[in-house]
């Protein structure tokens, strides 16, 4: 009797768990256990912003031929609401029904660059997007992407916000369905990229634990979304950033994520889910890194770094998803203007640079050190055998970019833009040759070099 009573007891349980979540449907999405389904050249990616691009003379037929002549086999897409809904501004409450339908002519923009990227040998591609719609409390005008306050009462403002933030999901991932992952955010587990009302008046940790909350609700209603427009795509976290104290920060977030979930809690709404499939196919962190500092003018070590980034999977393995992978989707390293040499304004050589009106030209041993720290650094994830792959960020330098996040933002690129008066077209610099060799490209890189 006793038997038969619990094996009644376990049935209700996985009844009611099977109504609680919204489980999945069958899928044909790759086997996730590491190093069993991925091959080596599934690690070497790339990432670039297209749509809205403040690279000068940007063209994505280019870009994506470069991209092709590295040999990357994963790319990173930015899918931006401005692009995908005309009249997108910080001042708009659009309607449920606005948001269900994507302009026509930004889908063709999105199937463009997925067939050019494509074309050059890519083959996955990660779309990632911040899609926060404005409430009557955040259609103040301000810039950046705020959200009303975490408020789970029925017909609150943040109820309703997560209903449109399901909507826009929905229409995006039917929109783009030759899109493989989806990277549900970016960098959400800071308020740089995620501004909840009121928090100014929080401390840091406060901030923290209430974008834990958040970022939890969004991930299952993002999710359950894309899930019912095209149950074979793979569904990640947003990519995390090493805020607050560095890639440690990582493993301490993902900690309170999955006590959240594991909670029986969440998501705000009605269904509650404990199990974290219903939640993400696969993790996204920025190991930038932060051990070393992020623009390496000293000698990194790999192995702190590792070791940094294995703490953050342990987290996982302590929660039942070591099986999943993880994806780097962003990955790199600037230069300060320190590791460049200061150039006169009548310089003609094809190496300048204008940052902020002030003529800079390439270091050939900072060059030759960013070349080696690449090597260094993809020797090291071959090692990391939860790392399904390495976007690296980015294809071009953006003098443009100064303006949001200072010089240091510049340099990351493996190609210089363009500079008209001396006819340089994209110029690649040294780590463009050394990360085409890690990645077996054969392609020629001077293509577009000159105008």
């Amino acid at each position: 009797m006793i038997r038969k009573l619990c094996a009644f007891l376990a049935a209700l349980l996985v009844a009611v768990s099977l109504v609680a979540c919204n489980t999945a449907p069958d899928s044909d999405k790759p086997d996730p256990d590491p190093g069993t389904e991925v091959g080596e050249s599934l690690l070497y990616g790339i990432g670039e912003p297209f749509a809205g691009s403040g690279v000068e003379g940007f063209n994505s037929e280019k870009a994506s031929s470069l991209i092709g002549a590295l040999g990357a086999k994963t790319f990173r897409l930015w899918v931006t609401p401005q692009t995908l809904y005309a009249g997108w501004n910080q001042t708009t409450v659009f309607s449920d029904e606005s948001l269900s339908s994507i302009d026509k002519n930004a889908r063709l923009l999105y199937q463009t660059y997925v067939d050019q990227i494509r074309k050059n040998g890519v083959e996955e591609i990660t779309a990632m997007g911040n899609f926060f719609p404005r409430m009557p409390s955040t259609a103040n005008g301000k810039e950046g992407n705020f959200i009303p306050a975490r408020d789970t009462s029925e017909g609150s403002e943040y109820m309703q916000f997560l209903h449109k933030y399901y909507v826009i999901w929905k229409a995006v991932a039917a929109a783009m369905p030759d899109v493989d992952v989806w990277e549900m955010g970016n960098e959400t587990n800071q308020v740089t990229f995620l501004t909840y009302t009121g928090y100014e008046k929080d401390s840091t940790e406060t901030q923290f634990e209430k974008l834990a909350d958040i970022n939890v609700d969004l991930m299952y209603y993002a999710a359950k979304a894309i899930r019912e427009v095209n149950p074979d795509a793979v569904t990640l976290t947003p990519g995390l950033a090493p805020a607050y104290e560095g890639i440690p920060s990582l493993g301490r977030f993902m900690e309170a994520l999955y006590e959240r979930i594991e909670s029986g809690e969440f998501p705000a709404g009605e269904e509650k889910c404990s199990d974290a499939d219903n939640y993400f196919d696969g993790v996204a962190w920025h190991p930038y890194d932060t051990v070393n500092g992020i623009s390496l003018t000293k000698e990194p070590d790999a192995d702190a770094w590792k070791e940094a980034n294995d703490a953050v999977f342990q987290v996982m393995k302590e929660h039942g998803d070591g099986d999943k992978e993880v994806w780097f989707t962003e990955f790199g390293f600037t230069m300060p203007v320190e590791m460049l040499d200061a150039a006169e304004s009548d310089c003609t050589d094809m190496d300048r640079y204008l940052i902020n009106n002030k003529y800079y030209t390439l270091n050939d041993d900072s060059e030759q050190k960013h070349a080696d720290w690449l090597k260094l650094y993809f020797d090291t994830m071959k090692d990391m055998d939860y790392v399904h792959t390495c976007h690296f960020f980015r294809l071009n330098c953006s003098a443009h970019d100064a303006l949001w996040n200072g010089v240091g933002e510049v340099m990351f690129g493996l190609f210089l833009e363009p500079d008209y008066d001396i006819g340089r077209g994209f110029y690649p610099r040294e780590k463009a040759f050394a990360l085409q060799k890690i990645y077996g490209g054969k392609g020629d890189l001077y293509q577009f070099a000159e105008l």
